[in-house]
């Protein structure tokens, strides 16, 4: 039996080996070993001791099925293997699961259930009907066993930070215990009226975000501004004020809005034709706009992985995206997560008519995504518990893997609307799908163990910038510019643009910014599915400048593309992960939801630039 309430804490500078009993010594005199290669680029074998283990390719892809028809690739995963043979498993970090509720009595996970102050809430476990269907609060059960179930009990699987501890808030479920995001972070955070301490091993240091919303109105932050800057506003408190400064990290999926809709075409082969709001098959929502979270600074912002390594057919991406994890497909034609259910849920009171799941090989979405970082968050964290927040999210975006390398530029006509890989002005890879790539827990991992705290105070800086008299958008491919000139030296961790403008049809919008390296981050690709005719003071975020130098003209470019006077529809191949060669075929727009073209030029009434960074 391995003790592992008995250390908490990795002392500064040094690795404390909880859990040698499964340690496993890389033998040096192995004719494969090269001294060349670093520790993260071995693979080491899972330790025996969960029955479920070797079918989670998330934790280990050695192209497993899961269940699934078809296997996925080898080595499209989290690459923690060496993190957990050194004994790192999340050892005195506590993970928030902001969610339904989550099954405290779960045998795989009542073990890492902290209460704290805030009671931990059972969900509601009686089907109930709901939005048209019946339904089972059993999503923050999943989303709690990927970040953090037990390990070495004989029992399931194992989550990713196995060591570390649960704390629940019921936000979405048939019995929500919280009214609110903000109350919920602060109920796992033990916020009081004035700033708490925030400091004790029950206080999350990361809060997980399975959650997220899909709006088609740009002016929809605006309308409820209040709402969203009363969540970031908490999450700042989260991130600077607790944990002695070190802060806790917030993730957040990145939401499931790749299409429109969607229809087998092929069920046998898993051929899945998906259907977009525009002639190009180009993503229906773009992160920042469709979820205003996702525009919020103080979020990390994670894309969903299919276990090809390419994105999932479902995930969202943008500039907001940060990183990008492991989820899956459907678990039938192509791997989904193997993950903890509901040990017991019932259609009636009296609890006849009962089911007992216990573990589920279906779990996947961006809901997915977030609790396999937030696990490999916890890992790092446990590593050196001396670094912040920011040092931890410096560590994964500077040692991520970049997969899907040859991913090609979406276009419309010779125009590119979504980029492919590009290295920005500081030599770091970003791709909207993506972010900086596939978290590589071993090598941040080791990184963290050989170094202190990394980034100096955070500064935030906030300017208007004026417009010019000449801002009309031209329906014609040429861009309208508007340049800030910085003027203050700042090494930029994220820039957030406040938008206003006016325009008949806003799908057909590409907005940019292009920094003073030229790196240009397409904020908001054209041909997304956005309704009315404005964005008033509409939010969004790049994570695409992290490292570049703030200094010198920055500018904001608007083209209408003219790219939705026909839809499209495309056809995705589950089992590789893939879309088949020319399947682009047009569509008329449904009546329901047609949109005539602009006939009038639209307008830029006016915008602002924020810069975090030190």
């Amino acid at each position: 039996m391995i003790l592992k309430n008995k250390l908490n804490l990795i002392v500064s500078g040094m690795i404390l080996a909880l859990g040698q009993a499964h340690a496993q010594n890389f033998n040096n005199n192995d004719e494969s070993y090269d001294p060349s290669k670093h520790v993260w680029e071995y693979t080491y074998q899972l330790a025996e001791g969960d029955p479920l283990v070797f079918q989670q390719w998330h934790l280990q892809n050695t192209g497993q099925t899961a269940g699934a028809a078809n296997p996925g690739k080898a080595g499209i995963d989290l690459n923690l293997d060496f993190t957990h043979r050194r004994g790192i498993f999340g050892q005195g970090i506590n993970i928030a699961i902001i969610d339904d509720g989550l099954a405290t009595y779960h045998p795989d996970l009542t073990a890492n259930v902290t209460q704290g102050d805030t009671a931990n809430p059972n969900p509601y476990l009686f089907q109930y009907f709901s939005a048209g269907r019946n339904r089972v609060d059993n999503h923050g059960t999943m989303v709690a066993g990927i970040a953090a179930a037990s390990a070495f009990n004989d029992k399931g699987g194992r989550g990713v930070a196995p060591y570390a501890t649960l704390t629940g808030a019921n936000l979405i479920g048939n019995q929500a215990n919280v009214p609110s995001l903000a109350l919920a972070i602060r109920s796992v955070m033990d916020m009081d009226g004035a700033v708490h301490p925030m400091n004790k091993f029950t206080d999350a240091r990361v809060i997980n975000q399975s959650i997220g919303y899909t709006f088609s109105d740009p002016t929809i932050y605006n309308t409820y501004r209040g709402f969203f800057d009363n969540i970031s506003s908490v999450q700042q408190t989260a991130a600077t004020q607790s944990h002695g400064g070190r802060g806790a990290i917030s993730i957040k999926s990145a939401g499931n809005d790749h299409f429109i809709g969607g229809r087998w075409s092929d069920r046998e082969k898993g051929e899945l034709t998906l259907v977009y709001p525009n002639a190009y098959a180009l993503p229906a929502y773009n992160t920042s706009v469709a979820d205003p979270g996702n525009a919020n600074f103080w979020n990390v912002t994670v894309s969903a992985l299919n276990a090809n390594g390419t994105l999932a057919n479902y995930s969202s991406g943008g500039s907001a995206v940060l990183l990008a994890a492991p989820a899956g497909e459907y678990g039938d034609h192509s791997p989904a997560i193997v993950t903890t259910d509901l040990p017991k849920w019932c259609k009636d009171q009296a609890q006849n008519q009962c089911e007992y799941p216990v573990y589920t090989n279906g779990m996947n979405g961006t809901s997915a995504a977030a609790p396999a970082l937030s696990g490999a968050t916890a890992l790092i964290m446990s590593a050196n518990h001396q670094l912040s927040w920011r040092d931890v999210k410096h560590l994964m975006i500077t040692t991520a893997t970049q997969v899907h390398a040859d991913s090609e530029a979406r276009m419309i006509a010779d125009f590119e609307a979504i980029p492919s890989w590009q290295v920005n002005g500081a030599g770091l890879a970003f791709h909207n799908d993506y972010g900086f790539g596939l978290v590589n827990v071993d090598a941040a991992v080791e990184k963290a163990l050989q170094t202190g705290p990394i980034l100096p105070a955070l500064k935030i800086r906030e300017y208007d910038v004026a417009t010019t008299s000449d801002t009309t958008i031209d329906d014609d491919f040429s861009a309208t510019d508007s340049v800030h000139t910085q003027t203050e030296s700042l090494t930029i961790e994220g820039v957030q643009v406040r938008l206003n403008l006016d325009h008949e049809r806003l799908g057909d919008l590409s907005v940019e910014l292009i920094s003073p390296s030229n790196t240009r981050s397409v904020l908001l690709h054209a041909g997304t599915d956005l309704e009315g005719s404005k964005f008033e003071n509409t939010l969004l975020l790049s994570n695409h400048f992290y490292g570049e130098s703030a200094k010198g003209d920055w500018t904001l470019r608007i083209i209408d593309t003219n790219a939705k006077d026909s839809w499209s529809e495309r056809t995705y191949d589950v089992p590789s992960g893939t879309f088949n060669d020319n399947s682009i075929v047009n569509l008329p727009q449904r009546a329901d939801k047609f949109q005539s073209n602009n006939t009038q030029p639209g307008n830029l009434t006016g915008w602002s630039i924020r810069f975090y960074g030190h």
